[in-house]
């Protein structure tokens, strides 16, 4: 059931804001330098309500006609993440939960296993 339950739920974090910064910040260096065209997807739970965000470097796509990179939160988008850490991620909690939806990471798995005090169930 464990396996199972996996493909049907994401993977949950409890972070701070520095944490969040540099997950997305390898992420996308991580898209750009293997010319990847999807890159960060993930839920971000703040004051009770769900967000999403997606990192997409359409430069290296060959359907999308408007290259560049396009970060969504929500439906709302930015260019850049310092974008969008000045706008929607400007006032973060010292802690919020998160959900990585398509696979787990081994910084935030690190980060996670030398937190045990930040249990997902109390965000």
């Amino acid at each position: 059931m464990g396996l199972f339950s996996k493909l049907f739920h994401g993977y949950y974090y409890v972070v701070d804001e520095p944490t969040l910064k540099k997950h997305l910040d390898d992420e996308l260096k991580y898209s750009l330098d293997n010319k990847l065209e999807a890159s960060a997807n993930l839920n971000i739970y703040l004051n009770g309500e769900k967000h999403h965000i997606q990192i997409w470097n359409y430069t290296e796509s060959r359907f999308e006609k408007e290259k560049g990179l396009i970060i969504y939160y929500d439906e709302e988008e930015f260019k850049t993440l310092e974008e969008l850490y000045n706008s929607k991620l400007s006032n973060l909690p010292e802690y919020f939960k998160i959900e990585l939806i398509d696979m787990d990471n081994v910084f935030l798995n690190e980060y996670k296993k030398t937190h045990p005090e930040l249990k997902i169930e109390n965000y």
